[in-house]
């Protein structure tokens, strides 16, 4: 191989990797760096810059060094020194190596920047009102930010954690105070009552931006006059009439999704967007044939009502299920056929808000006879089915989670039906002190 062609296919192997950086990455890993008689480079103001291809970090200036790592294109690195023939000294996660600077470029700004909030404004994982939320701040909070993400978003850093904004709630700072802007209301979560437009400004005359369903959760960050709020839809800034929105005071969301003894209810909700990691399939007959996500439930939860079935059987009781598990979208769609058809305040008082629904959490089932019948319907409820569920549940780790005369307690009416998981040794004490979930761990 000539000089100039070994040239090109060391040029070529420092961006692409090929099969020999993966086997140089596994074999000496970043964390493995230890380098001696390091060559000597010119001293340079640490600048960050960013890379625009998949390339290797190597233990020295040349392609004939070890590979140490191999970054994607658009990773930031930081440079602390200029080596010869067109190579950079990085540092990258702790440690130190070289790059060709053919293959990176100045970020636009490598000085942090001090932004404030115009609203109480949500920190959220990733640049989208889809992300979870990390934590919400207050109107006039100091963010700090060194990078601009896409759609009007930034990467911003607070009290140690790192989130993204979107940029229409947060100006620069100038260090000088900046008169408030309306405050956001007082509760944190917001709730459309009927199927509801989002406007372009706080007036019916204002453009359509888009048509939220009835009991869609809302992003309020203030209030605009005549009754209109202003919202975040899809990192965009909206209006909606505050007539047909209820604040939902007190609504927390619950910090232990996967415990089986979690506790959701209209003050305790799941995490946005929140998905059970161990759904399966369960073994017990349906009402229905198809293979839809209903016949789902959590694995503890799945291996449990095949022995409550069983054990029914056993007793002369047939059971079907009906309704396991439900997406979040499931809900959604379901709770605002509901509203539709009885309005939001009946609709209520039987079906859950999206992310307050315990089918979403996978340990919660709704069963009936065995002929089919009264399937989610009042006359479940004395039949021998349900007395038989009443008296034995509690041996299978169930309990008949609205139970008749604590409908001020659950928020819901009597449901013989519902059945939800919590484990043998909580449901055995429920059931024998004649209590609800909410009253064993002593919270609403």
């Amino acid at each position: 191989m000539t000089e100039v062609n070994k040239q090109r296919f060391h040029k070529k192997l420092a961006v692409t990797g090929l099969a020999f950086t993966l086997v140089g990455a596994g074999t000496l890993g970043l964390h493995s760096l230890n380098f001696t008689g390091e060559p000597t480079v010119a001293s340079a103001a640490a600048e960050t810059y960013t890379t625009t291809a998949n390339l290797n970090i190597r233990s020295g200036p040349s392609t004939s060094n070890a590979i140490i790592a191999t970054v994607k294109q658009g990773t930031q690195l930081t440079v602390v020194g200029q080596a010869a023939s067109g190579w950079l000294k990085v540092s990258y996660q702790g440690k130190t190596g070289y790059v060709s600077s053919e293959y990176v470029k100045k970020s636009a700004s490598s000085t942090p920047k001090t932004y404030v909030t115009t609203a109480n404004l949500n920190i959220r994982s990733g640049p989208s009102t889809s992300s979870a939320i990390v934590v919400t701040v207050k109107q006039g909070t100091q963010l700090t930010s060194t990078e601009q993400a896409a759609n009007g978003w930034l990467k911003v850093s607070y009290q140690g954690k790192t989130g993204y904004v979107s940029t229409q709630y947060v100006k620069e700072s100038t260090g000088s105070s900046e008169p408030a802007p309306a405050p956001a209301p007082a509760a944190s979560v917001y709730v459309a009552t009927a199927n509801l437009n989002v406007r372009t400004t706080a007036s019916t005359s204002g453009a359509v931006m888009a048509t939220l369903k009835a009991g869609t959760q809302l992003d309020v960050t203030a209030k605009a006059a005549n009754g209109w709020l202003k919202i975040t839809y899809q990192g965009k800034a909206g209006y909606v009439s505050g007539q047909y929105v209820r604040a939902l005071a007190g609504m927390k969301v619950v910090s232990n999704p996967e415990s089986i003894q979690v506790v959701v209810n209209k003050q305790n909700k799941l995490p946005e967007n929140y998905v059970p990691k161990d759904l399966v399939y369960t073994t017990i007959p349906f009402t229905f044939k198809e293979q839809t996500e209903k016949k789902k439930m959590r694995s503890e939860a799945a291996a449990a009502i095949a022995q409550l079935f069983a054990g029914a059987k056993k007793q002369g009781v047939t059971l079907l299920g009906v309704s396991a598990y439900r997406s979040h979208a499931t809900q959604s769609a379901l709770f605002s056929s509901y509203v539709q058809r009885d309005g939001y305040d009946k609709a209520a008082t039987y079906s859950a808000l999206p992310g307050t629904s315990e089918h979403e959490t996978g340990l919660g089932i709704d069963v009936t006879k065995g002929d089919g019948t009264c399937a989610a319907q009042d006359c479940f409820g004395g039949t021998k089915e349900a007395t038989w569920l009443d008296a034995h549940a509690a041996e299978y780790g169930f309990i008949i989670r609205y139970p008749k005369g604590k409908e001020a307690v659950t928020g819901y009416k009597y449901e013989p039906w519902h059945l939800r998981y919590v484990g043998k040794p909580v449901a055995q004490a429920i059931k024998s002190k004649g209590i609800t979930l909410e009253e064993y761990y002593g919270i609403k």
